[in-house]
């Protein structure tokens, strides 16, 4: 049977007004019995297939509680009620049987039209002695009928839900007087009511019983207001007064307020021990301002009785164990048997004497050298006081002039190194006086290697280790090496610097572990799975908003991985995350870690992620998600935290302040020294709610997340490749079809994008593209130049030197002294013309230059356009202009210098 439509779930219990009940237990045993029988449910359509065919909605198909008690015929089912169509006749009746005892039978009826939209009510009845119908004797009084409607397929946009039987009912609300606001008013409106009410009562001194209470009212009362007042003055932006009002609402339009963030250096340590495998949450640094009497080496114990307010605690940013070896303490750098080296500014590489201490480094033999002790095995001070006289570690000394006189062996240093290893680079004497003390503070640089290789010395045997580092560290002065000492001695100085081995990022905070107890229940309740039957018991959380009770929490942005070392001490403030972990357990040892997050908008339900925010006095409170956005804690769960407390400028100590070395767990028979050359900074203070309201409502417009005109896209690049792109150009064009955003980037440090970075600009600007809009990312268009000037020297000044000069200052190379070149890529960039006055004002600041004339300024390989006359050579938007002047290679641009007069 097809075509049938059920009519709602109207069931027959329901017509019964005088009693209603949500658990029909009767129905059930009805059911389960044989002599009554009851109506369930019924269903309204038509027949088809095998079955006659009616009209629509003359079909009523009635299921019965079980199998059908009784032959029934047409006259014994009634079609009652009705608003327009009234005096429905049945015409047929067909009762169907299920051999399945699973399986309720039922009846078709027949009527002899259809109803319209009011209800109809269904009766089985049979006729009494008297000829008076009567309900049947064989169906239930509570299950003899059936309140339906014919329209029930009748299509509709209203839910099907029915209406609760037994509603609430509705409760007057009392009468409010809005001018009653504060303390005063309360008191005299609740006396007012009293004097109405209680006539009799006319008391009105303070110790009575009734005044207090009713003062006690008006208190209540006035909190309320105050709190009522609150909600209002903290919904908006300009109005809220309380810190985490301010931090949401800003979040809103996409500004993240920022607490501020602790500060970051790094910290040289010196060991008599090789020490490896040490725990970095057992140890920790602190400055030494206020611990004059104790060692470098110390415990906590050896604190507790100093205020913490008297020092700063650095901790270690390390992942895994560390390991600090003696070797490690001070580092030489070989210079190949030469004198007065040094590494030029911008050097990304140079070798170390040692023997490096790889797996797959086979063993060097020891290196000759003079019999001078080894300076690397003195742990008792952190640089040698005397300088030695001698060459140093791992270069041969001068041949005898006796044969017989052989020089004593000197093992060289096993060196620890490994790519992601970071090396502090230090002057240690002045390169002048060989004095500690005129060290230059300022040289002194850190680098993370990027390549370690083990070598040797083919002239004396002696084993090196080359090292490398990124273009990101490079370094940004030149570094001494070794030097000529004043007269009357004038001996070598070396070392001049040297490099630190046992180096670690520490950041700012002390770790504090602290439990915040249980949520707390607010509502318990039992669940009857039936009668007599007790189900489940359901707890219900209350509010849980536990805070920390140490302040200021830490705040720092977490470390990338293999992070260059130069930008390993930078944060952006905005990227800072609280450092707060939680642990939550429940019954059966249940345990949960809670990760901390900025806010709740990406967490799922089942996320253990909650938010730490700041309140005006500085206290960290914890908020959790609702089961939508993150993980709502369940009740009587039990919460431990783990945080840091330490944040901002108070971090940013200065070099050499760093200078104890704290154990949690004891540790003995080792020399430990710890100090810091370069000084602490990134601390930065929290931003005051004064801030967030001038800047948040514009950030929106400051803050780039769609690209759609050409600007936009070069604006995403220079924002997302900062380091990476010194810019980037873009031009929308019709290519037939449709637009397609032409993108062309820059690159630091070489003329040409390489693969890697043009693929990566191609994925980070295809989130950011309009819709209909083509990405093809390439290279600047670099322009070749051909340039001649003529230079006339002073008669007092020699052409050569003038002309090694000029070549310099008009190359497209790195200088000497860290400058760039007039043609370097990193000087020149989309769109910048070539002004003729540019280039003689370049060449006429050399020493020596008496005139300067440019006689060809032009496109190589290009007829010249007036650019002399003109005293300018343009370029496009996506052109640089490109003058290697390589004679092997000719077509990267040709600049010819013509040099006369001087001598």
């Amino acid at each position: 049977m097809s075509g049938l439509i059920r009519s709602g779930l109207i069931r027959s219990g329901l017509i019964r007004k005088e009693l209603i009940c949500r658990s029909e237990m009767r129905r059930e045993r009805v059911r389960r019995q044989q002599q009554l029988n009851g109506l369930d449910y019924l269903e309204v359509g038509e027949l088809s297939g095998d079955e006659p065919s009616l009209a629509g909605q003359r079909l009523l198909r009635v299921y019965f509680l079980g199998k059908a008690p009784v032959a029934l015929t047409p006259a014994n089912v009634k079609i009652e009620g009705g608003s327009r169509i009234r005096d429905i006749n049945v015409v047929s009746v067909d009762v169907h049987t299920y051999r399945s005892v699973e399986l309720d039978d039922y009846m078709l009826v027949s009527v002899d039209r259809a109803g319209d939209f009011s209800s109809y009510t269904l009766r089985v009845v049979e006729r009494r002695e008297d000829g008076q119908w009567q309900p049947h004797s064989a169906f239930d009084p509570r299950y003899d009928r059936l309140v339906f409607s014919f329209k029930a397929d009748c299509p509709g946009d209203l839910d099907c839900l029915p209406a609760p039987p037994c509603p609430v009912e509705p409760v007057g609300e009392p009468d409010i007087n809005y001018l009653a606001k504060d303390y005063g008013s309360f008191r005299q409106l609740i006396l007012d009511r009293l004097a109405l009410v209680m006539p009799q009562w006319r008391e009105r001194h303070v110790p009575d019983i009734g005044i207090a209470l009713a003062e006690v009212l008006a208190y209540a009362g006035d909190h309320l207001s105050y709190y009522q007042d609150a909600v209002a003055t903290e919904a908006y932006l300009g109005t809220a007064r309380k810190r985490i009002s301010v931090r949401r609402h800003a979040r809103l339009v996409d500004y993240p307020m920022h607490e501020g963030c602790n500060a970051r250096t790094w910290v040289c340590v010196q060991t008599d021990t090789d020490l490896e495998q040490l725990d970095p949450g057992d140890m920790y640094f602190i400055t030494g301002g206020a611990l004059q009497g104790l060692g470098k080496v110390i415990t906590e114990q050896d604190i507790a009785s100093i205020s913490p307010a008297d020092y700063e605690v650095f901790e270690p940013m390390v992942d895994g164990s560390i390991s600090i070896y003696r070797n490690h303490n001070k580092i030489r750098f070989y210079d190949w048997g030469d004198k007065e080296c040094c590494l030029p500014k911008g050097a990304v590489r140079a070798t170390l004497a040692g023997e490096l201490a790889a797996g797959t480094a086979p063993a060097q033999p020891p290196c000759e050298a003079d019999g001078e002790p080894d300076e690397r095995q003195d742990a008792d001070r952190p640089y040698p006081q005397d300088r030695e006289q001698s060459p140093p570690d791992g270069l041969a000394a001068p041949a005898a002039e006796d044969p017989a006189v052989a020089p004593a062996p000197n093992p060289p240093p096993r060196l620890y190194l490994k790519p992601g290893d970071v090396l502090m680079f230090e002057e240690i004497v002045g390169p002048t006086t060989g004095m500690p003390g005129d060290a230059d503070p300022k040289h002194r640089h850190a680098v993370r290697l990027s390549a370690v290789e083990a070598g040797i010395d083919p002239l004396n045997g002696c084993p090196v280790v080359h090292i490398e580092w990124g273009e990101a560290d490079r370094l940004p002065f030149a570094l001494c090496i070794s030097s000529l000492g004043p007269p009357p001695d004038c001996e070598m100085i070396n070392p001049v610097s040297i490099a630190c081995g046992n180096v670690i990022l520490v950041d700012h905070g002390r770790s504090r572990a602290e439990g915040l107890g249980s949520v707390p229940v607010d509502d318990t309740r039992a669940c009857c799975k039936g009668e007599g039957v007790v189900g489940d018991t359901r707890l219900t959380a209350a509010r849980y908003r536990p805070y920390l009770s140490r302040a200021p929490l830490t705040f720092s942005q977490p470390l990338a991985p293999a992070l260059p070392a130069a930008q390993a001490l930078d944060q952006d403030v905005r990227q800072a995350l609280p450092q707060v972990a939680l642990t939550s357990y429940l019954e059966q040892d249940v345990v949960f870690h809670w990760s901390v997050r900025r806010d709740l908008f990406a967490s799922g339900p089942e996320d253990h992620h909650f938010v730490a925010e700041i309140d005006e006095d500085g206290r960290a409170h914890l908020r959790f998600g609702d089961d939508e956005a993150g993980e709502k804690p369940d009740a009587g769960m039990k919460f431990d935290s783990s945080y840091r407390v330490g944040n901002g400028v108070a971090g940013n100590v200065g070099a050499e302040a760093i200078s104890h070395l704290v154990f949690r767990s004891l540790l003995s028979g080792v020399t430990l020294n710890a100090r810091n050359p370069l000084p602490a900074r990134g601390g930065t203070e929290a931003e005051t709610l004064a801030e967030v309201k001038l800047f948040a409502p514009h950030t929106f417009r400051r803050d780039l997340q769609r690209a759609i005109t050409a600007e936009d896209y070069a604006a995403i690049v220079a924002r997302e490749f900062k380091h990476q792109v010194q810019r980037a150009a873009a031009r929308l064009r019709w290519n037939g079809s449709w637009y397609e955003v032409l993108v062309a980037v820059d690159p630091y440090g070489s003329d040409e994008a390489g693969p890697e970075l043009i693929a990566a600009v191609a994925a980070k600007l295809h989130r950011y593209r309009r819709i209909g809009h083509d990405l093809v990312v390439k290279s600047a268009r670099k322009v070749p130049l051909d340039i001649e000037i003529r230079v006339c020297v002073l008669p007092n000044y020699l052409r050569g030197h003038v002309k090694a000069a000029l070549l310099d200052l008009l190359s497209n190379r790195r200088l000497a002294d860290g400058k760039l070149g007039f043609f370097h890529p990193d000087n020149l960039t989309f769109g910048e013309d070539i002004h003729l006055s540019r280039l003689v004002a370049v060449a006429q600041a050399v020493a020596g230059v008496q005139s300067v004339q440019v006689t060809k300024l032009q496109r190589q390989h290009q007829p010249p356009n007036q650019e002399i006359e003109n005293g300018v050579l343009p370029l496009g938007p996506f052109e640089v202009a490109r003058l290697d002047s390589d004679p092997s290679q000719p077509e990267n641009g040709r600049l010819t210098l013509t040099v006369g007069g001087g001598r």
